[in-house]
Formats: C-alpha cells, structure tokens, sequence
C-alpha cells in the first residue's frame, strides 16, 4: 500500500475550514459579549427607574400621612399646601405645572417638601431625595344650605404630587395621588 500518493492529493482544505471555523466562533463570542454589556446597561437602568418610582411613592406617603395627622384645615400657604395649579406659570397652555421643563431638581428643592424617609438601596451620601408638593384641589360640602355664617360640612380634596430620582440620576418618576380630607 502506497501511504505517500493519498498525501499528495491533500491541499490544505482542512486548514481553510479550519480557520473559517474559528472566524465564525470569534464573531459569535464578540456578539454574546457586546449583547452581555447592553443587558448589564438595562438591567441597571432598570434598578434606577425602580428605585425612582420607589422614592417618589415614599415621598407620595409621607405627603398624604402629613395631611392625615392635621387636626385642622391647613392653610394654602405656598410652604406646605399650595393652592390648585398655582405653580403653572401660563393658565392657558395645556401642559401640567409638573410636566413643564423648567420643574428641574433646583426648583424642586426650592418649592417641595423634602422626604425625611431613608432610602434603602440607594448609595451612601446620595442627594437624590424625593420631594412632594401638596395642592388644595377644591372642596364638596355635604349640604345644599346657601347663607349661613358657618362654613358647610364637607370635604376637602387635596393632590399630593410627588417626584422622586433613581440612583443613577437619570430615572425620575412623579406620582400623584388624590386625597379627601374632612376637618
């Protein structure tokens, strides 16, 4: 048996595939890890719109409980309550005071009530707390008696607004919440 004619007829064909092989393999690894690297970005900007929406309820809560402990009606006074969309500087457009682009985390803090809550999940000597505002929406009296001196029974509604910021900075969430009151 002749070994040496059969090597004769071989021209590398094994090496080829060999190396387009490997080409598809290093492709494939390059795609998996730049598909491991986005999945890492969204799973964290995940954890910071959940930590956002986590402040902003947290902030909601301590709002709506403040009003629940006031033995009286509160004043609308621009510090704790406000009056009814009394922060939308143009009564005309149809735009939300809170959806205005000049509502950022300056005029927050310099119109809102601060959460005292600690928040959990949020890195050590962050200044990304949630803030709430508290409007006076309007009130419904229990009875039809027109002229009286006395103020008629009824409720006061009230909106708790609410915004909160994720860890990252980025992720911000409002909630409002709707809140009847009887004093």
């Amino acid at each position: 048996m002749n070994y040496s004619h059969s090597y004769q007829k071989q021209s590398g064909v094994v090496l080829i595939i060999s190396l387009i092989m490997l080409v598809l393999l290093t492709l494939i690894g390059v795609t998996s890890m730049q598909v491991t690297g986005l999945e890492e970005k969204m799973a964290g900007n995940m954890k910071s719109n959940n930590l956002a929406f986590q402040s902003a309820e947290t902030a909601l809560r301590e709002g709506e409980g403040w009003l629940a402990t006031q033995p009286a009606e509160p004043a609308i006074d621009s510090v704790n309550v406000w009056g009814f969309n009394a922060m939308d500087p143009s009564a005309i457009d149809s735009t939300p005071w809170w959806f205005d682009s000049v509502r950022d985390a300056t005029w927050w803090s310099a119109n809102a009530v601060q959460s005292t809550a600690s928040l959990e999940g949020f890195p050590a000597g962050n200044t990304n707390k949630p803030y709430h505002i508290t409007e006076f929406k309007h009130f419904a009296s229990d009875t039809l008696v027109i002229g009286t001196n006395n103020p008629p029974p009824g409720i006061n509604y009230y909106q708790v607004t609410a915004k909160g910021t994720g860890s990252n900075g980025q992720s911000r969430q409002l909630v409002q919440s709707i809140t009847a009151m009887r004093f």
